[in-house]
């Protein structure tokens, strides 16, 4: 097997004592041509790496990454030793030592932040990548665990290489991910190979990470099999799984439910109910602090399956353990914003960030969230700030997590935006305020959505931070321009809805426009695309300028934010008044932050009398309330 052709050293980084010698003594093994010395040039590799690094290589990465760069060239003879399955013979026996050793070392550093050093080199790290991945060989994966130490050291390198450098499904050999889950199915509850079992269920972990190998993953059968082991019977001749076997499944199974196609395969499973099922089985096995870090790993799992709706809907401060994992969440949010990699354990602040954007959708959720931790505004707008120059620095090389963080802030702030009580904390940050206003406009901040993996629930980031700056509009210290007073009509009545709703919207407009003046967005769309970007500003100006708001009350209307937007800024900024009404055949009564809002209002149901009764009586209600031609701007503060 030809091998690609790396760096063999680090110039840019200071090896201590010893280092260099280790890497001489490596390479003299890789080209040595007498196989009678293999075992005494081993020997002398493990000595010499127990005095490089006693400890491991926690305080000494350079040597780790410098070992790394390396190591491929001596994986062929480590090989052809170990297939010789001569346990007593002096190269076997050194071979394990050294592998033991060395992976020992490497057990106390974490491979990311070893590979890390030379992010900026991303042709480097894609050639330790393929490389790496090349000396993989289906033999390794046998019954007998002669080969675990090395599969130890290179899976790893192959994992953690393949996050910092895009990778698809072609660069992943054929028959890999299929013969990784035969392998782990055989062996996952046995603990004396936990370690590499540990190794590859990292690997998929990590892989699973990534959208454009999960469809891969799904199609090998992983998501089957993860629901499988945790359904998976224990009696007492059938050893129980370890605490770090069931996190790493559950770690697979969070980072699947974080894409799409993820998402729709573990309903299908059901997922939610299968980690129901185990919480006892768990909580028995485990201890309690290991308890509460699968408990806080399958509440965000939840979070991600569940239909935006329910989320919405549900009263999850009842449970008191919910009620510690949103803590933690925000918690472990804050420590990974202040990360110097923006990890946390094993999460990424996206992915934490993108658990706190779904359960925002509920408005006691995010109140509560918001008021117990004072640093979390502070730390989500920072991370705005430092990822919009992230992604406008043209020399800066971007990872498809630094565009999924920014997408999922800004629709943070957007949830957020809509609670008056934290307007003030928006007002006060220039440079947060400034930053918003340059994500409506600028072309500089490139967000490509073919790399990430994307929520249903989140909405453009152009439309997101347009979505801000509306909500804040009570903050504007001047009136708004008003629609072209002198050539146009002022209209009377404003009509915001959703567009599930647009026939009866259109019928609506037909007949109540014979009454009173009537301004709908379709009209003023040239293309006909309703509540569009564009539009916004006409809609807004619109608000300010009607005498009364109708609303078409619907649960899609509940629903959507944009929606939840308009009425906000009509009834807390410009105090308009507001006539709900509902469309024949609605039985959804309004709720939550819509019910609020109209609550003692006077409504009228077009499916409880005629259509033409309903509007006059409509226009009546309108004119009762006409006020003179005078222009609503948003009140000074």
């Amino acid at each position: 097997m030809a091998y690609t052709k790396m760096s063999g050293d680090l110039n840019t980084m200071q090896n201590p004592s010893g280092s260099d010698e280790f890497i001489d003594t490596l390479k003299s093994l890789s080209v040595s041509q007498s196989l009678d010395t293999h075992g005494d040039v081993i020997e002398q590799l493990h000595i010499q790496l127990k005095r490089a690094v006693p400890n491991g290589f926690k305080e000494n990465k350079a040597f780790a990454f410098t070992i790394i760069d390396n190591l491929y060239r001596i994986v062929p003879i480590f090989d052809r030793i170990l297939s010789n399955n001569n346990e007593n013979d002096n190269d076997f026996i050194q071979t394990k030592k050294f592998l033991a050793t060395l992976v020992d070392s490497f057990n106390s550093v974490c491979f990311f932040e070893v590979l890390s050093l030379f992010r900026d080199n991303l042709s480097h790290l894609k050639t330790i990548f393929q490389t790496y991945i090349s000396l993989f060989k289906e033999t390794y994966f046998i019954e007998n665990d002669k080969y675990d130490s090395l599969i130890t050291c290179i899976v790893p390198v192959v994992g953690f290489s393949s996050i910092l450098t895009p990778t698809t499904e072609d660069e992943i050999p054929e028959g890999l991910l299929s013969y990784l889950l035969t392998f782990v199915k055989s062996y996952w509850k046995c603990q004396h190979r936990e370690l590499v079992i540990k190794a590859v269920f990292g690997l998929i972990k990590i892989f699973s990470k990534q959208p454009t190998l999960v469809p891969l993953i799904i199609r090998t059968g992983w998501p089957q099999a993860c629901i499988q082991f945790l359904t998976e019977s224990h009696t007492e001749k059938d050893p129980q799984s370890s605490y770090t076997i069931d996190y790493y499944i559950c770690l697979i199974i969070q980072k699947l439910a974080r894409h799409p196609n993820g998402v729709q395969v573990l309903n299908q499973l059901n997922c939610i109910k299968v980690l129901e099922e185990s919480k006892e089985r768990m909580k028995k096995n485990h201890t309690e602090l290991q308890y509460k870090c699968l408990h806080f790993l399958q509440c965000m799992i939840y979070v991600l399956l569940t239909e935006a709706d329910n989320i919405k809907h549900t009263t999850m401060l009842c449970d008191n353990q919910m009620c510690q994992t949103l803590k933690d969440l925000v918690t472990h949010t804050i420590e990974a914003a202040n990360n110097e990699y923006l990890f946390h354990h094993c999460f990424h602040v996206s992915e934490m960030l993108t658990v706190l954007c779904k359960v925002f959708l509920n408005d006691d959720v995010l109140t509560k969230c918001m008021n117990e931790n004072n640093q979390l505004f502070d730390c989500l707008s920072q991370l705005l700030i430092r990822f919009v120059n992230i992604t406008s620095d043209a020399n800066h090389i971007h990872q498809p997590t630094d565009n999924e963080t920014l997408l999922t802030l800004t629709n943070l702030l957007w949830s957020i935006s809509f609670h008056q009580c934290y307007h003030e904390k928006f007002q006060a940050n220039s440079i947060l305020m400034h930053t918003i206003t340059n994500l409506t406009t600028s072309s500089s901040v490139n967000v490509s959505r073919q790399t990430m993996s994307i929520p249903r629930d989140l909405i453009s980031l152009k439309k997101a931070a347009e979505g801000i700056l509306w909500n804040l509009k009570s903050l504007s210290s001047s009136p708004r321009p008003t629609l072209n007073q002198q050539t146009e009509q002022r209209p009377l009545v404003m009509i915001s809805y959703s567009h599930s709703d647009t026939t009866f919207c259109r019928e609506l407009v037909e007949n109540l426009s014979a009454h009173v003046p009537v301004w709908v967005d379709y009209k003023q769309a040239r293309d006909a695309v309703a509540h569009s970007d564009d539009l916004w500003e006409e809609i807004a100006r619109a608000m300010e300028m009607a005498s009364v708001i109708v609303l078409i009350i619907s649960k899609e209307y509940y629903d959507s934010k944009s929606c939840r937007q308009e009425l906000s800024y009509a009834s807390d900024t410009l105090k308009k008044r507001i006539v709900p009404i509902y469309a024949p055949n609605q039985l959804y009564r309004a709720s939550g932050w819509l019910g609020i809002r109209i609550a003692g209002q006077k409504y009228i149901h077009f499916g409880r009398k005629p259509f033409d009764d309903a509007v006059k009586e409509l226009a009546s209600m309108v004119d009762t309330d006409q006020k003179p031609l005078v222009i609503s701007s948003p009140p000074q503060r």
